[in-house]
């Protein structure tokens, strides 16, 4: 075999071994969290600034059709966007309907949840602060009862998808250790007796 043949035959040795080992590590995919999309029930916060009387942090919660009813636009929908979206959808309507010449739109997150329930000493729907992962949700609940089955925690996403933890090897390995969105819900089953 020539230099280029052994070189070849490396390449694709060190690529199936790559393959293969990602394939068999048993580490969990990343999950991103959505937290930037505004969902029905969000609560945002809507200031109108640069304009002769601004208007900050007024407060509308998303309707279960996806809309919010604006000051001078009236019924607009919000679901589905992120924030930086709303905020020019907002800006170009203000301008376009020639309700202000000017005006900067500043579209932020109201006050979101997670839920943590089961076997926790305290269950609790608490304020979703910024990142945070399964084992300190549990933690910040009291963390799991005797009775807890540690290693077939239940997360249910806002999407509908449901992801089981394995809390023992979490804590072993925080590679296993999952992130947390807003109004994600935990639920630690009992073990069985």
């Amino acid at each position: 075999m020539t230099w280029k043949g052994w070189i070849s035959a490396l390449g694709l040795l060190a690529a199936a071994a790559t393959w293969l080992g990602c394939a068999g590590t048993g580490i969990p995919k990343p999950y991103v969290c959505a937290a930037d999309n505004i969902g029905t029930g969000d609560t945002v916060m809507i200031s109108l600034l640069d304009i002769i009387e601004p208007v900050k942090d007024q407060e509308f919660v998303v309707r279960t059709d996806g809309t919010i009813n604006m000051l001078h636009l009236g019924t607009i929908t919000a679901a589905g966007r992120t924030f930086g979206q709303f905020e020019r959808d907002l800006q170009s309507a203000y301008i376009e309907k020639k309700i202000f010449q000017r005006v900067t739109v500043v579209v932020k997150p109201g006050v979101r949840f997670y839920t943590v329930g089961g076997e926790v000493r305290a269950p609790d729907r608490k304020v979703y602060s910024g990142e945070i992962t399964v084992l300190r949700a549990i933690v910040s609940c009291g963390d799991f009862t005797d009775y807890a089955n540690r290693r077939k925690v239940e997360i249910l996403r806002t999407n509908g998808d449901r992801e089981i933890v394995d809390c023992v090897k979490a804590r072993r390995d925080p590679t296993h250790d999952r992130p947390i969105c807003p109004g994600d819900a935990i639920f630690v089953p009992r073990t069985a007796l």
